[in-house]
Parts: structure tokens; sequence; C-alpha cells
């Protein structure tokens, strides 16, 4: 290169001096153009990152979203359970009915007096003119405050009617036994001409029976619940186990014969999909078909449940409504 600049001379390394001089830009625009192409590679390392992670964020949320879109509603943790009776022209059937409305206020001891004594059948008004009634944990104590009870005398239908609707009533808010005392505190009474000297079992004096089935009373003017035991329903499986709280709902999908004409909660447009009892949790996933079924369909529904749940002496239960996605929750026996 030396050799041909000295003999061209000037010009010539002037026109070299020039060329040079691009040469050089050149190569600088070459080597800037390097570390653009770096850049541009890890941005788009760095966009198919963020991108990777927006998308995971994306997926999480529509999973949170999916779990948000549930409506989750919480009931009274106060209920009310009256009786009431049915005349199937050779007997007397107990119906039931439950009802978390208007002024329920109090404990489950002064709840369960009150339904005690608004369903009492007798005439004489027995639990609330002669007794005291008092929890002690899941024993309920019936303390007879005077002797004319003694003198009382109820008629055999009465009777069964009497004693029907204080099991049921005391089942159904927990108590596993009732002790009946004297005014001087000893165990020896006689209440609805009976003799009652033993601690009495809630569950064996009431009879088994598992789920509830609908009667509508034109004259209430609102839906009775007959339990499945005193209707000849299934209550026991092959095995003659009592039913498990699945089987139980399953069972009351359906009804067998009889004169009295009643129906199953679960009507057409309801379909159960899961049932359930888990640590005295009871769970029902149902679908409903909204173009038939009622807002009163839906109370039936939940009323029967509860029902069903207080007889496995559940303490919560819990709706959910794939189709509406809504979770209601109705605190039982506490």
């Amino acid at each position: 290169m030396k050799k041909v600049t000295a003999i061209t001379g000037m010009v010539s390394v002037a026109c070299i001096l020039v060329g040079c001089n691009t040469s050089n830009e050149q190569t600088q625009n070459t080597d800037s153009v390097e570390p653009v192409e770096n850049n541009t590679e890890e941005q788009t390392e760095s966009n198919e990152t963020d991108s990777g992670e927006e998308d995971a964020e994306e997926i999480e949320t529509d999973d949170t979203n999916d779990e948000e879109a549930y409506e989750e509603v919480q009931e009274s943790e106060n209920y009310m359970i009256q009786t009431d009776y049915l005349d199937a022209t050779t007997e007397f059937i107990t119906t039931f009915s439950i009802n978390r409305e208007g002024d329920l206020d109090g404990s489950r001891e002064e709840r369960l007096e009150r339904s005690m004594f608004e369903s009492d059948p007798s005439e004489q008004e027995i639990l609330s003119s002669f007794t005291n009634l008092s929890l002690e944990g899941d024993t309920l104590i019936v303390e007879l405050n005077t002797t004319e009870y003694t003198h009382l005398s109820l008629s055999s239908a009465m009777h069964g009617m009497f004693f029907q609707s204080f099991s049921a009533i005391s089942d159904l808010y927990g108590v596993n036994e009732a002790v009946f005392l004297d005014p001087d505190g000893v165990k020896d009474v006689i209440v609805a001409d009976r003799t009652i000297d033993q601690t009495m079992n809630i569950e064996e004096e009431r009879g088994q029976t598992r789920g509830y089935y609908t009667l509508y009373d034109t004259e209430l003017e609102q839906t009775l619940f007959l339990p499945g035991g005193l209707l000849g329903e299934d209550v026991t499986g092959a095995d003659g186990e009592p039913l498990s709280f699945e089987e139980t709902v399953e069972e009351m999908k359906t009804v067998n014969d009889h004169e009295l004409s009643y129906s199953t909660a679960i009507v057409e447009g309801i379909a159960i999909d899961h049932a359930s009892l888990e640590n005295d949790v009871a769970t029902v996933r149902y679908t409903v078909d909204e173009e038939i079924i009622t807002e009163s369909d839906q109370i039936v529904f939940a009323n029967a449940m509860q029902l069903a749940a207080l007889d496995f002496h559940a303490t919560e239960l819990e709706l959910v409504n794939e189709t509406e996605r809504r979770i209601v929750n109705y605190p039982l026996i506490k």
C-alpha cells in the first residue's frame, strides 16, 4: 500500500485517505450492526419469556375468576322446626316444616323449646303447661313442674302424635336422649298415659327414617314435608343398613305408590350431580333447567335437603347450584 502511494503522489494519497475513511465508516457501521442483532435476539427471548409469564398469569387469573364467579350466600344461623298432622285415613302422619325467616333469635335451647311448645298436639298443651325444658349438651331435660300431669289422658291417636312430634323435633335439633323428671327430680313419671322411668333414646323412639317428600296443604297454603320412614319409602339398603346421605338423596328422586299422592322435592328440571356428607358437612351439587324451574321449586328443594341433612345431625348444608353458579350455606346443628 505504501509503494502505491509513493508512485501516484498526493492525489493518490488523498484518494486513499478518502477510501480508508469510507472503509473505516463501513467497518464501524458493520461493527455497530452486530450488537443490534444481539439486542434483537435478547428482546425476542425477553418477549417470549414475558409472553409466557403473561399467559401463565392469564391462566391463573382465569382459574381464580372461575372460582370467584360463584356467588356465595350465607343463610341465617337460626332455624325453626314445626310439626303438623296429616289424616291418612288409617293413621295420622307427622309432617314437618323448616323456617329461617322472621323473629328467630335465640339459642338452640330456646328455639327447641319454642318448637316443642308450638307443635304440641295435645289439647292440654302438656309441654308448655306442665314442664320446664332445658338442654345439657345433647341431652334434653324435661322437668315436670306439677303433679297435675298425672291426671291427663290422651286418646291412642293423640298419644302417638305427641311422642312422634316430641322425638322428631328433638332429633332435628341434634338431641340424642331425653330425661324426664318428676317435681322431686326422680326419673319416674307418667306423661300422656305413658310411664317413663328410663332415659329415652331419641333415635330409637323416633324410628328409622331417611329422606323427605312433599305434600301441598291448600288450607295452610304451604308445602309440608313427610319423612320417608312413615311413608314406607326405602330407608335402608339391601344390607339392612340405614341409607347414607348420598343414597338418601338418590332415593328422594322418586316415590313409591301411595294413597296420599305425595311428591318428590327433586322435581323435573332439577338434576343432582353429587351429594356427600364429610366431617358433618352435607354438600349437594345440582343443576336446574331455568326455563321450567321456579323460585318456589328451589325453596322447596332447599328445605327438603335441609331436613334430610338434619336427620344425619349435619352441622351445615352447602347447596351448590352449578347452573346459576351460586353456593348457599345453611348452618344447621351447632
